[in-house]
Protein backbone atom coordinates (compact mmCIF):
# COMPACT_ATOMS: atom_id res chain seq x y z
CA UNK A 1 0.00 0.00 0.00
CA UNK A 2 3.10 2.22 -0.06
CA UNK A 3 2.35 4.01 -3.34
CA UNK A 4 -1.13 5.14 -2.30
CA UNK A 5 0.07 6.32 1.13
CA UNK A 6 2.85 8.24 -0.59
CA UNK A 7 0.25 9.98 -2.76
CA UNK A 8 -1.61 11.00 0.39
CA UNK A 9 1.52 12.45 1.97
CA UNK A 10 2.62 14.24 -1.19
CA UNK A 11 -0.77 15.90 -1.61
CA UNK A 12 -1.32 16.76 2.09
CA UNK A 13 -0.32 20.41 1.66
CA UNK A 14 -3.29 20.90 -0.68
CA UNK A 15 -5.89 19.37 1.63
CA UNK A 16 -8.72 21.38 3.15
CA UNK A 17 -9.74 20.67 6.74
CA UNK A 18 -12.35 18.12 5.59
CA UNK A 19 -9.85 16.47 3.25
CA UNK A 20 -7.35 16.18 6.11
CA UNK A 21 -10.06 14.32 8.04
CA UNK A 22 -10.53 11.93 5.12
CA UNK A 23 -6.77 11.39 4.74
CA UNK A 24 -6.36 10.66 8.45
CA UNK A 25 -9.17 8.09 8.36
CA UNK A 26 -7.95 6.43 5.16
CA UNK A 27 -4.39 5.99 6.43
CA UNK A 28 -5.75 3.74 9.16
CA UNK A 29 -8.29 1.95 6.95
CA UNK A 30 -6.80 1.86 3.46
CA UNK A 31 -8.13 -1.57 2.56
CA UNK A 32 -11.67 -0.55 3.47
CA UNK A 33 -11.82 1.61 0.33
CA UNK A 34 -11.70 -1.53 -1.79
CA UNK A 35 -14.97 -2.82 -0.32
CA UNK A 36 -16.97 0.34 0.52
CA UNK A 37 -19.38 2.20 -1.68
CA UNK A 38 -18.90 5.94 -1.92
CA UNK A 39 -21.88 6.48 0.38
CA UNK A 40 -20.59 3.99 2.99
CA UNK A 41 -17.12 5.55 3.09
CA UNK A 42 -18.51 9.09 3.40
CA UNK A 43 -20.82 7.96 6.21
CA UNK A 44 -18.01 6.23 8.11
CA UNK A 45 -15.83 9.36 7.93
CA UNK A 46 -18.67 11.79 8.58
CA UNK A 47 -18.35 13.87 5.40
CA UNK A 48 -20.39 14.29 2.23
CA UNK A 49 -19.93 12.12 -0.85
CA UNK A 50 -18.99 15.26 -2.78
CA UNK A 51 -16.13 15.90 -0.37
CA UNK A 52 -14.80 12.36 -0.93
CA UNK A 53 -14.99 12.81 -4.71
CA UNK A 54 -13.11 16.12 -4.50
CA UNK A 55 -10.53 14.46 -2.26
CA UNK A 56 -9.91 11.72 -4.83
CA UNK A 57 -9.44 14.35 -7.54
CA UNK A 58 -6.85 16.20 -5.44
CA UNK A 59 -4.91 12.92 -5.41
CA UNK A 60 -5.00 12.87 -9.21
CA UNK A 61 -7.83 10.40 -9.74
CA UNK A 62 -10.87 11.07 -11.93
CA UNK A 63 -13.18 10.29 -9.04
CA UNK A 64 -13.92 7.85 -6.22
CA UNK A 65 -14.29 4.84 -8.53
CA UNK A 66 -10.87 5.51 -10.04
CA UNK A 67 -9.29 5.84 -6.59
CA UNK A 68 -11.02 2.68 -5.40
CA UNK A 69 -9.73 0.70 -8.37
CA UNK A 70 -6.18 1.92 -7.68
CA UNK A 71 -6.43 0.67 -4.11
CA UNK A 72 -7.84 -2.67 -5.30
CA UNK A 73 -4.90 -3.03 -7.70
CA UNK A 74 -2.43 -2.38 -4.89
CA UNK A 75 -4.13 -4.94 -2.65
CA UNK A 76 -4.02 -7.49 -5.46
CA UNK A 77 -0.33 -6.80 -6.03
CA UNK A 78 0.51 -6.62 -2.34
CA UNK A 79 3.96 -7.78 -1.27
CA UNK A 80 4.36 -11.47 -2.03
CA UNK A 81 5.31 -13.96 0.67
CA UNK A 82 8.96 -14.09 -0.48
CA UNK A 83 9.13 -10.28 -0.28
CA UNK A 84 7.69 -10.36 3.23
CA UNK A 85 10.32 -12.93 4.14
CA UNK A 86 13.03 -10.52 2.99
CA UNK A 87 11.63 -7.86 5.33
CA UNK A 88 11.78 -10.02 8.46
CA UNK A 89 13.55 -8.49 11.42
CA UNK A 90 16.92 -10.13 11.98
CA UNK A 91 16.33 -11.55 15.45
CA UNK A 92 17.06 -15.13 16.47
CA UNK A 93 17.41 -17.51 19.39
CA UNK A 94 15.95 -16.69 22.79
CA UNK A 95 15.46 -13.04 21.82
CA UNK A 96 13.17 -14.08 18.97
CA UNK A 97 11.29 -16.49 21.24
CA UNK A 98 10.62 -13.83 23.87
CA UNK A 99 9.68 -11.20 21.29
CA UNK A 100 7.32 -13.58 19.49
CA UNK A 101 5.53 -14.54 22.71
CA UNK A 102 5.35 -10.92 23.85
CA UNK A 103 3.76 -9.88 20.57
CA UNK A 104 1.11 -12.60 20.81
CA UNK A 105 0.40 -11.57 24.39
CA UNK A 106 -0.14 -8.04 23.12
CA UNK A 107 -2.41 -9.37 20.36
CA UNK A 108 -4.55 -11.17 22.94
CA UNK A 109 -4.82 -8.16 25.26
CA UNK A 110 -5.81 -5.82 22.41
CA UNK A 111 -8.26 -8.34 20.94
CA UNK A 112 -9.93 -8.83 24.32
CA UNK A 113 -10.26 -5.06 24.77
CA UNK A 114 -11.89 -4.74 21.32
CA UNK A 115 -14.73 -7.18 22.03
CA UNK A 116 -18.24 -5.92 22.81
CA UNK A 117 -20.37 -7.91 25.21
CA UNK A 118 -23.48 -7.48 23.08
CA UNK A 119 -21.69 -8.84 19.98
CA UNK A 120 -20.41 -11.89 21.85
CA UNK A 121 -23.89 -12.53 23.26
CA UNK A 122 -25.45 -12.26 19.79
CA UNK A 123 -22.83 -14.65 18.35
CA UNK A 124 -23.59 -17.24 21.05
CA UNK A 125 -27.33 -16.80 20.52
CA UNK A 126 -27.09 -17.18 16.73
CA UNK A 127 -24.98 -20.34 16.99
CA UNK A 128 -27.09 -21.86 19.78
CA UNK A 129 -30.35 -21.39 17.90
CA UNK A 130 -29.15 -22.29 14.40
CA UNK A 131 -30.37 -25.44 12.67
CA UNK A 132 -27.01 -25.83 10.91
CA UNK A 133 -23.64 -24.15 11.43
CA UNK A 134 -21.31 -23.60 8.46
CA UNK A 135 -17.60 -22.90 8.92
CA UNK A 136 -15.75 -20.88 6.27
CA UNK A 137 -12.07 -20.09 5.88
CA UNK A 138 -9.80 -19.93 2.84
CA UNK A 139 -6.09 -20.76 2.66
CA UNK A 140 -4.49 -20.04 6.07
CA UNK A 141 -7.89 -19.29 7.59
CA UNK A 142 -9.05 -22.79 6.66
CA UNK A 143 -7.08 -24.11 9.64
CA UNK A 144 -9.16 -21.88 11.93
CA UNK A 145 -12.42 -23.00 10.31
CA UNK A 146 -11.36 -26.66 10.63
CA UNK A 147 -10.42 -26.16 14.29
CA UNK A 148 -13.75 -24.52 15.09
CA UNK A 149 -15.66 -27.19 13.16
CA UNK A 150 -13.94 -29.93 15.16
CA UNK A 151 -14.80 -28.26 18.48
CA UNK A 152 -18.40 -27.42 17.60
CA UNK A 153 -18.95 -30.88 16.10
CA UNK A 154 -18.20 -32.35 19.51
CA UNK A 155 -20.96 -30.43 21.28
CA UNK A 156 -23.77 -29.90 18.72
CA UNK A 157 -25.19 -31.57 15.60
CA UNK A 158 -25.29 -30.27 12.03
CA UNK A 159 -21.87 -28.64 11.83
CA UNK A 160 -20.59 -28.28 8.25
CA UNK A 161 -17.06 -27.31 7.26
CA UNK A 162 -16.93 -25.72 3.80
CA UNK A 163 -13.99 -27.50 2.15
CA UNK A 164 -14.35 -25.90 -1.31
CA UNK A 165 -12.16 -28.68 -2.74
CA UNK A 166 -12.34 -28.61 -6.52
CA UNK A 167 -14.42 -25.41 -6.26
CA UNK A 168 -17.41 -27.45 -5.07
CA UNK A 169 -18.48 -24.86 -2.52
CA UNK A 170 -21.82 -24.15 -4.30
CA UNK A 171 -22.85 -27.75 -3.64
CA UNK A 172 -21.64 -27.46 -0.03
CA UNK A 173 -23.74 -24.40 0.79
CA UNK A 174 -26.77 -24.69 -1.49
CA UNK A 175 -28.89 -26.33 1.25
CA UNK A 176 -28.25 -23.50 3.73
CA UNK A 177 -31.29 -21.50 4.82
CA UNK A 178 -32.27 -18.50 6.93
CA UNK A 179 -32.41 -20.79 9.98
CA UNK A 180 -28.64 -21.36 9.76
CA UNK A 181 -25.50 -19.48 10.72
CA UNK A 182 -22.07 -19.20 9.14
CA UNK A 183 -18.91 -18.62 11.18
CA UNK A 184 -16.30 -17.15 8.84
CA UNK A 185 -12.62 -16.31 9.25
CA UNK A 186 -11.40 -13.61 6.86
CA UNK A 187 -8.06 -11.84 7.20
CA UNK A 188 -5.78 -10.00 4.74
CA UNK A 189 -5.25 -10.90 1.95
CA UNK A 190 -8.96 -11.34 1.31
CA UNK A 191 -10.35 -14.14 -0.82
CA UNK A 192 -12.78 -13.22 -3.61
CA UNK A 193 -14.35 -16.67 -3.27
CA UNK A 194 -15.00 -16.12 0.45
CA UNK A 195 -16.57 -12.71 -0.25
CA UNK A 196 -18.77 -14.33 -2.90
CA UNK A 197 -19.92 -17.04 -0.47
CA UNK A 198 -20.70 -14.56 2.31
CA UNK A 199 -22.58 -12.32 -0.11
CA UNK A 200 -24.74 -15.23 -1.26
CA UNK A 201 -25.41 -16.31 2.33
CA UNK A 202 -26.47 -12.81 3.33
CA UNK A 203 -28.94 -12.80 0.45
CA UNK A 204 -30.45 -16.03 1.83
CA UNK A 205 -30.89 -14.48 5.29
CA UNK A 206 -28.20 -16.65 6.88
CA UNK A 207 -26.61 -15.08 9.96
CA UNK A 208 -22.88 -14.37 9.63
CA UNK A 209 -20.44 -14.34 12.56
CA UNK A 210 -17.23 -12.93 11.10
CA UNK A 211 -13.75 -13.08 12.59
CA UNK A 212 -11.63 -10.43 10.86
CA UNK A 213 -8.82 -7.92 11.31
CA UNK A 214 -9.12 -4.89 13.57
CA UNK A 215 -10.81 -1.75 12.20
CA UNK A 216 -11.99 -3.63 9.14
CA UNK A 217 -15.28 -1.80 8.83
CA UNK A 218 -15.37 -2.56 5.11
CA UNK A 219 -16.48 -6.15 5.75
CA UNK A 220 -19.15 -5.14 8.26
CA UNK A 221 -21.81 -5.18 5.55
CA UNK A 222 -21.23 -8.94 5.18
CA UNK A 223 -21.58 -9.69 8.89
CA UNK A 224 -24.31 -9.76 11.50
CA UNK A 225 -21.64 -9.97 14.19
CA UNK A 226 -18.08 -8.71 13.67
CA UNK A 227 -15.36 -10.10 15.96
CA UNK A 228 -12.15 -8.07 15.44
CA UNK A 229 -8.76 -9.71 16.06
CA UNK A 230 -5.24 -8.29 16.28
CA UNK A 231 -2.91 -10.34 14.09
CA UNK A 232 0.54 -8.73 14.42
CA UNK A 233 3.40 -11.13 13.87
CA UNK A 234 7.17 -11.25 13.55
CA UNK A 235 6.72 -13.82 10.80
CA UNK A 236 5.79 -13.43 7.14
CA UNK A 237 2.22 -14.53 8.00
CA UNK A 238 -0.40 -13.18 10.39
CA UNK A 239 -0.56 -14.59 13.91
CA UNK A 240 -3.70 -16.63 14.57
CA UNK A 241 -3.30 -16.69 18.36
CA UNK A 242 -6.11 -14.18 18.95
CA UNK A 243 -8.77 -15.80 16.73
CA UNK A 244 -7.96 -19.21 18.24
CA UNK A 245 -8.45 -17.86 21.79
CA UNK A 246 -11.65 -16.10 20.79
CA UNK A 247 -12.91 -19.31 19.17
CA UNK A 248 -12.10 -21.24 22.36
CA UNK A 249 -14.15 -18.76 24.37
CA UNK A 250 -17.18 -19.13 22.07
CA UNK A 251 -17.11 -22.92 22.30
CA UNK A 252 -16.89 -22.82 26.11
CA UNK A 253 -19.74 -20.29 26.30
CA UNK A 254 -21.85 -22.47 24.00
CA UNK A 255 -21.29 -25.47 26.27
CA UNK A 256 -22.61 -23.53 29.27
CA UNK A 257 -25.69 -22.44 27.28
CA UNK A 258 -26.40 -25.94 25.96
CA UNK A 259 -25.03 -28.23 28.67
CA UNK A 260 -27.38 -31.19 28.22
CA UNK A 261 -26.98 -31.25 24.44
CA UNK A 262 -23.19 -30.85 24.73
CA UNK A 263 -22.90 -33.70 27.21
CA UNK A 264 -25.05 -36.00 25.07
CA UNK A 265 -22.98 -35.23 21.96
CA UNK A 266 -19.70 -35.77 23.81
CA UNK A 267 -20.98 -39.10 25.17
CA UNK A 268 -21.86 -40.26 21.65
CA UNK A 269 -18.47 -39.18 20.34
CA UNK A 270 -16.69 -40.95 23.18
CA UNK A 271 -18.69 -44.10 22.49
CA UNK A 272 -17.61 -44.08 18.83
CA UNK A 273 -13.96 -43.48 19.72
CA UNK A 274 -13.96 -46.19 22.41
CA UNK A 275 -14.69 -48.83 19.76
CA UNK A 276 -11.07 -49.16 18.74
CA UNK A 277 -9.74 -45.66 18.00
CA UNK A 278 -7.42 -45.39 21.00
CA UNK A 279 -4.70 -47.93 21.86
CA UNK A 280 -5.33 -49.58 25.21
Amino acid sequence: MTYFIEKLKNASAQFTHSQCTIAEYIQGHVESIAFCTLEELASQIGVSTTTVIRFSRVLGYQGFTDMQQAVKDEIQNKASLPERLDDLEKVSGNALLRKSFALDEENLVQTLAAQKDEDLERAVSFISNADKVYLLGMRSSYSLAYYMASRLGEIRPNVHLIHSIGMLYPEEIVSASAKDVCIAYMFPRYSKAAIHILGWMKEQGIRIVLFTAMNNYALSSYADVLLPCVLKSLSYKNSIAAPVCLSNYLVTELVTHNYDQSRLMLSKTEDILSKGYYIG
